[in-house]
């Protein structure tokens, strides 16, 4: 065990939303997904899956243009407490490049992450 009352939120950019995912843990606009876990090992692995908003949704939003977008923006807070009892809260930012080519996708495929995330939601 390397920490308890551990605790993740993932928040996505407007424009995406998460699919697959209990409807209990996401914000209303669905860009926000809050898990909590309880005790965890360096063996747990944490996956989700997002998607596009619906066009219909998109096309409201004023201030957002998707052909400019270069790259979409996610954020993940861990909090959680360590082994000595202090409570912590780490934070995770990176910025994921937009791409349209689909071959380039599948060759950067983390696949057995893919296949991780397909055992947990299959069971």
């Amino acid at each position: 065990m390397i920490a308890t009352k551990v605790e993740a939120k993932v928040k996505l950019h407007k424009g995406l939303e998460f699919r697959n995912e209990n409807p209990s843990d996401l914000s209303d606009d669905k860009t926000l997904l809050a898990r909590s876990f309880g005790n965890v090992t360096e063996e747990n692995v944490f996956t989700f899956e997002y998607t596009l908003k619906p066009i219909s949704e998109l096309v409201k939003m004023e201030d957002l243009n998707l052909e400019e977008i270069k790259y979409f923006p996610f954020q993940t807070q861990i909090s959680y407490t360590s082994l000595d009892g202090a409570r912590l809260l780490r934070v995770i930012t990176k910025k994921m490049e937009v791409s349209t080519d689909r071959e380039e996708l599948e060759k950067k495929a983390d696949f057995k992450l893919m296949s991780e995330n397909a055992m947990q939601k299959g069971s």
